[in-house]
């Protein structure tokens, strides 16, 4: 494959990894190289070993599919490293309008997660409860220890392998999401390792776990995340509110009242309604992909 077309690739991967709303693995499952990925992925903690005690250097970066990966990795760290800035302004300025697209992005998103959701209608349930109460515990701007920023990245990365699921939106889950974001436009290069340790072997580990998941267990681990993502929309909800030490979605007329900020219905009906129209728009062109082949 060429390099520089794997190059771009990354570069639209790491576009939609800034953003709690497209997956990854989304974008990489749309352009064709999301196989790819996973078997270097599965390469990197079984057979490349075996090939480097057995052949050397040359046959390990070979099982791993090593220039791919650098590649891919490049473009999905420089197009991160580039978009922070713009998401930080957008959610310091214009914070109800910058929620409102990604709300539209992941309801947007769960039309592709639900074509899987076929029986297991517990698990789904399961994931709603246990997506609304975590969602639901009030998280703000936590401070990046060095264990809590390791365990966000280990996390995260898991996340953004599956297609239809953001890496992003589990940082907002946990609250760590401006402060990752902030850390990267900062170029605090201790705390990025430390999120970039907790990725690689994020990968490495959880993320073998979750392809044995998908292999054995496919329907009831969709239902189980789709439902978790349904429950965690209030996360996203662009209007909530504090109560009894939880944070709940509250209508825009409570909240405006609550605040006394305007609301620019405009813009966020427009946010909203381009978030959901990209995601659909990339999952129309998927489907389209797939009926050509």
């Amino acid at each position: 494959m060429n390099p520089v077309l794997t190059f771009l690739k990354g570069i639209a991967m790491g576009a939609a990894d800034v953003v709690p709303g497209v997956s990854g693995g989304t974008i990489a499952y749309l352009t064709g190289i999301y196989q790819r990925l996973l078997d270097a992925i599965h390469a990197a903690g079984g057979s490349m070993w075996v090939a480097l005690r057995r052949e050397g250097i040359a046959a390990a970066w070979k099982a791993v599919d090593g220039w791919f990966l650098v590649a891919l990795l490049s473009g999905i760290g420089i197009s991160i490293l580039s978009l922070s800035k713009v998401v930080l302004w957008g959610l310091d300025q214009h914070p109800t309008v910058v929620w409102s697209f990604f709300f539209g992005l992941i309801v947007a998103s769960l039309k592709m997660l639900f074509r899987d959701v076929r029986g297991a209608w517990l698990m789904f349930a399961v994931g709603i409860v246990f997506g609304f109460v975590l969602s639901s515990m009030p998280a703000g701007y936590v401070e990046l220890t060095p264990a809590f920023t390791f365990v966000a990245g280990f996390l995260a990365i898991c996340a953004m392998i599956l297609p239809g699921i953001s890496g992003s939106f589990i940082l907002v889950l946990l609250g760590a999401y401006e402060p990752i974001l902030h850390a990267l436009h900062e170029r605090e290069l201790a705390t990025v390792a430390i999120f970039a340790t907790g990725c690689v072997l994020g990968l490495l580990t959880f993320g073998r776990l979750l392809r044995w998941l998908f292999l054995r267990f496919e329907q009831a681990t969709v239902s189980l995340m789709t439902g978790f993502i349904v429950g965690s929309l209030v996360k996203v909800w662009p209007f909530r509110s504090m109560w009894k030490g939880w944070e709940i979605p509250v209508s825009p007329s409570a909240w405006q009242a609550e605040t006394g900020l305007s609301i620019a219905w405009g813009a966020i009906a427009i946010a909203a309604l381009a978030g959901a129209v990209l995601v659909l728009g990339l999952d129309r062109w998927a489907q389209s992909r797939q009926s050509a082949n």
